[in-house]
C-alpha cells in the first residue's frame, strides 16, 4: 500500500531570545520614559501656577477697562442737535433751592461762527476793605439789588484761537453766545475762567449776589443740568481732535461742563448757624484754605501745605463729593474729582479726624465697579482650559 510522504513543515524562523537581562533593560526604558513624562507635566504645571494668576489679573484689568468705557458711553445722554437744550421734563434729579429770581435775563445776540469772545459782564466794584473785615452777608430771600445785569459769564477775557479744527472754534463761539448756556450761570465755569468772578471776591456783598444768581436760575436746575450735559456731548464731538491732543482749553471746559451739577451743589451749600453761603464764608475766613475744596472737581488739588479749618461747611462739601463719586451715573463724568478727592480727604482727616471725610472713596468705587460677577466665570473657564491642557 502506498503511504503518502509527510507534509512539509513551515520553515522555522529564529526570534530573539528572551533573557533576564533584556527584560530588565525594557523595564528600565519604560521607567525612564515615565519619569521624563512626569518631569514634563511638572514643568507645565509650575508654568501654569505662574501664568494663571498673571492671566487672571490681566483679564480683570482689561475687562474692567472695557466695562468702564461702555458705562461712560452709555452714561452720556442722547440729546437733539439743537442749541436750545432739552425739554424741561427730562428725567434729571431735582434740587430744592431758593425761589427762582424774576429778573430779566438779556438774550445774547447771535454771533458769527468766527466770534472769539463773549459780551463782557458788569465790572464788579472792588473795595479796599479785605473780605475778612467785611460783614458776613446772609442768603438773600429775594433777588438782591447787587445782582449783576447782565450776569457774569465764563471766558470774559476772550477765547484764544489755538484750535486745530474749525468745528471746535465754532463750538466755543456758539456755546458762549447761546442763551441755554448763559442763562444757567455755571459756577464750575465761572470759577475756572471768569476774570469778573475772581475780581468780585474782594466784595462780599457783590459775591453773595453772584452766588445767589448761580443757585437761582431761569431756566431751573433740571433744565440747566440737561443743557450742560448736551454741551459736554457736543464738545466731545466738535473738539475730538483737540481732546486727543490734550488741548488745555477743550479738556478743562469738558471737565467743568461735566462737573456742573456737583459744583452747583457745593456752591449752594449753606451754613445753618449763620444762614450764609458756605462759599462766602470761605472767602470771609482769615484762613482761605476752605476755598481749595471748591476747585477739586476741576482737577485742582489741595496743596499738601494746607491747614484746613475743619469747618462744618468743608465737611458738607466733602460729603457732596463723596456721594457723587458713589453715584454710578455721575462718577464716570467726574474725571477731575476722581483724581483729587482721595488726597484731599486724607489730608482733611489728618487734621480734622476720621469722621470728617470719607477716605478711599475713589479706590473703593474702582474695586466695586472693576470686578463684575461674571469675571469670576471667565477666570474659572480660563483656568479649567489650562488644566485640561495639562492633563492631555
Amino acid at each position: 500500500m502506498f503511504t503518502p510522504p509527510p507534509s512539509p513543515q513551515p520553515a522555522r524562523t529564529s526570534g530573539p531570545t528572551v533573557t533576564p537581562e533584556s527584560l530588565s533593560q525594557e523595564r528600565q526604558e519604560r521607567f525612564a520614559s515615565a519619569q521624563a513624562s512626569k518631569r514634563y507635566i511638572g514643568r507645565r504645571f509650575r508654568m501654569a501656577v505662574i501664568l494663571i494668576p498673571v492671566l487672571v489679573i490681566f483679564l480683570t484689568a482689561r475687562l474692567s477697562y472695557v466695562a468702564s468705557r461702555v458705562v461712560e458711553k452709555t452714561a452720556e445722554p442722547v440729546v437733539p442737535l439743537s442749541w436750545h437744550g432739552r425739554e424741561e421734563n427730562s428725567n434729571w434729579r431735582h434740587h430744592k433751592r431758593h425761589p427762582e429770581p424774576q429778573t430779566q435775563v438779556s438774550s445774547p445776540a447771535a454771533s458769527s461762527p468766527t466770534s472769539t469772545s463773549t459780551s463782557s459782564a458788569a465790572t464788579p466794584s472792588p473795595t479796599a476793605t479785605p473780605p475778612s473785615a467785611q460783614p458776613l452777608p446772609t442768603i438773600p430771600s429775594s433777588p438782591p439789588a447787587a445782582l449783576p445785569t447782565p450776569f457774569l459769564q465764563p471766558f470774559d477775557g476772550g477765547i484764544a484761537q489755538n484750535f486745530s479744527s474749525l468745528s471746535c472754534s465754532n463750538f466755543f463761539a456758539n456755546m458762549t453766545n447761546s442763551a441755554p448756556f448763559r442763562q444757567c450761570r455755571p459756577f464750575s465755569l465761572l470759577l475756572q475762567g471768569s476774570n469778573a468772578f475772581v475780581d468780585a471776591q474782594s466784595n462780599l456783598t457783590l459775591m453773595n449776589a453772584i452766588i445767589y444768581g448761580t443757585c437761582n436760575t431761569t431756566p431751573g436746575i433740571s433744565q440747566c443740568e440737561s443743557n450742560m450735559a448736551w454741551f459736554a456731548g457736543a464738545l466731545k464731538s466738535a473738539c475730538s481732535s483737540e481732546l486727543g491732543n490734550n488741548n488745555a482749553l477743550a479738556a478743562s471746559t469738558l471737565t467743568a461742563l461735566q462737573a456742573f451739577s456737583v459744583m452747583y451743589d457745593a456752591a449752594c451749600q449753606a451754613d445753618p448757624t449763620t444762614n450764609s453761603y458756605c462759599y462766602i464764608e470761605a472767602i470771609h475766613n482769615t484762613n482761605p484754605s476752605d476755598l481749595y475744596y471748591y476747585a477739586l472737581p476741576l482737577d485742582i488739588t489741595v496743596p499738601n501745605s494746607t491747614v484746613p479749618t475743619c469747618s462744618q461747611c468743608s465737611k458738607s462739601v466733602m460729603g457732596v463729593y463723596a456721594a457723587s463719586l458713589k453715584d454710578a451715573n455721575q462718577k464716570p463724568l467726574l474725571t477731575g474729582l476722581s483724581q483729587t478727592y482721595d488726597p484731599a480727604a486724607q489730608l482733611t482727616v489728618q487734621y480734622c479726624g476720621a469722621d470728617f471725610a470719607q477716605t478711599s472713596v475713589v479706590s473703593a468705587a474702582l474695586v466695586s465697579f472693576g470686578r463684575p460677577p461674571w469675571i469670576v466665570a471667565v477666570a474659572v473657564g480660563v483656568i479649567s482650559s489650562l488644566l485640561m491642557g495639562l492633563s492631555s
